[in-house]
Formats: C-alpha cells, structure tokens, sequence
C-alpha cells in the first residue's frame, strides 16, 4: 500500500468512525435532556468511556485502556472518540471550503504552547481535587459539549416538539446562565477552530495535554521521508494541530490528534503513519567536536 493510498484508507476510516460517534453521542445527550430514559447500550457506552468522566470515576481500567491505546496509535481518542474534538474539526473544516484556495487559510506550523497545556492541566487537576465544578467544567472537553447540547440544542428541540408542559423538558432551560456560559465556551472554540484549527485541543484542553505526554512516545506514528520530502509544505498547510516541522522534517507526537489529514495531502509518498524510523540517507549535516579550535593544533 502507497502512502497515499494508506492516508485515503485511515482519513475516511477515521472520518466515518468520526462522524458516527458525534451524531450518537449528541442523539443521546439531547435525548436525555428531553427526558428519554432509556438509551441504546452503543451510546452508554460511549458515554461510559469518555476519558476524563472514566478517571473521574475511578475507572482504572479504562484510563489504563486508553493510556495503551495511545501509546501505541497516538491520539485517536481526540479524533474520533470526543465530540468537541470532532466538531472542531467541523468548524475547520466548513471555513476550508467557504474559502477554498485561499492562502489565508492555511495551517502552519507553529511550537508547542508548553507553558499554557502545564498550567492547564494543573489548574483543571487542582479544581478537581478541591471539587471546584465550575473550573474544572469550562475546560474539560465532554462537559463542554454535552452541557451545550444540554442548555442549547434540546430546548430548542422542546419548543419545536410542543414539549414545554413536560417537567423533565422544563429543566433543559431552567438556567439562563448556564445556557450562555455554554453559548459562549463553545462559541469561542468554535470560532477558534475554525481559523486555527486544533488549538484549543493543544494549548487547553487537559484530556489533549494528558494524552500528548503519551502519545509523544507513540509506537506507530507520522512520519516523514527525507529523501522524499520535496518541502511542497503541503502537509503542513492542512495540518490543524500546526504540529509538521519542515524545518527538522519531524511531526511533534504530543500535538498530532491522527486526522490523517497530511497523508492524503503529500504527492511524493514522503509522509506516512509507521512504526518505524526512517533515517537520511545521506546526513544533510554532522555533528562537529566541542573542543576549542586550536591555532597552533592547525600548524602542527
């Protein structure tokens, strides 16, 4: 199988698996806010796996699942797994093609926002030991979704249902503040998502920040080809984690989300998702001796 046709495969694979978690999860949260009770056992279980309520919940199992996971394909769980890891890419994806061909709208690289992923994941750790619910909420990815789905959608649901003399439909709007607390966090990464693509995911978001000091140590992973690489940079233009260095030719693992992206954008079979390491061919520079140049060792 040719890179590229590799990249077809795992981008529509990912794609389809994507896109039919996202409508089972939002069908189930908006159901339930309406006062469904019963739910399809596929979608209590994709409730039941969500990384941070799994950790919360003192799931070890699962937690330990999606660490092996992980660390041996990377962050799939951010790309197929989480809903606001999958409408972001919405977003992204909706402003590429109202604009398509336009340079403005492409990804480049960019370093890691270190500092901010640290304090993050320590604000959002601490929060949850101090039972803080209010911080801990407006990071934690899952909560941000379903809470919209919650406080947005499903009302607007009632009222097209006629529901609104139902008790259970009347709580999905009791709180105004809760509904635009919601509006606005998911109208911010919306929004973010759309120019920037994946930066909430990599500079917030303590699940992205968690799971990138794993899958930096990855087994299979992207990888770019040296003596293939043509620096046509078209791997890095739809990159939205802005995680390909051209420069050093490396992809940084603890950003990458796996969207396959890159690896249906590259025409000269350069980049591939692999669990080996290519090295040059011929080394474009060597390591020289840290000793002091020496005039008089240069006469001699």
């Amino acid at each position: 199988m040719t890179p590229r046709s590799q990249g077809i495969f795992l981008r529509t694979l990912r794609t389809v698996i994507a896109i039919a978690v996202w409508g089972l999860l939002t069908w189930s949260t908006v159901a339930m806010a309406v006062g469904q009770k019963s739910m399809p056992a596929l979608a209590e279980w994709l409730r039941s796996v969500q990384f941070i309520p799994a950790a919360v919940a003192f799931s070890l199992s699962m937690v330990i699942v999606w660490v092996l996971v992980t660390l041996i394909f990377g962050r799939v769980y951010c790309s197929t797994l989480c809903p606001l890891g999958v409408w972001q890419d919405a977003c992204a994806r909706a402003r590429r093609l109202s604009d398509k061909g336009r340079r403005r709208n492409h990804y480049h690289f960019s370093r890691a926002l270190t500092p901010w992923r640290t304090v993050s994941l320590g604000v959002f750790l601490v929060a949850i030991f101090l039972g803080l619910d209010l911080v801990s909420s407006v990071l934690e990815p899952w909560t941000i979704y379903s809470e919209a789905c919650q406080r947005l959608v499903a009302p607007v649901i009632v009222y097209l249902d006629g529901l609104m003399d139902d008790t259970a439909a009347r709580l999905t709007i009791a709180s105004t503040t809760g509904a635009i607390v919601s509006a606005v966090l998911l109208g911010g990464i919306s929004a973010v998502a759309s120019r920037h693509g994946r930066t909430f995911c990599n500079s917030l978001c303590p699940v992205g920040t968690a799971l990138g000091y794993v899958s930096r140590y990855s087994l299979i992973h992207i990888e770019i080809d040296t003596d293939l690489c043509t620096q046509c940079r078209r791997c890095e233009h739809v990159c939205k984690a802005s995680c390909i260095d051209l420069i050093d030719h490396v992809v940084d693992g603890s950003r990458c989300v796996g969207c396959f992206d890159c690896l249906t954008a590259c025409r000269d079979g350069a980049i591939r998702y692999t669990a080996s390491r290519k090295p040059l061919s011929t080394p474009m520079m060597q390591r020289i001796s840290d000793r002091p140049f020496n005039s008089s060792q240069a006469a001699g």
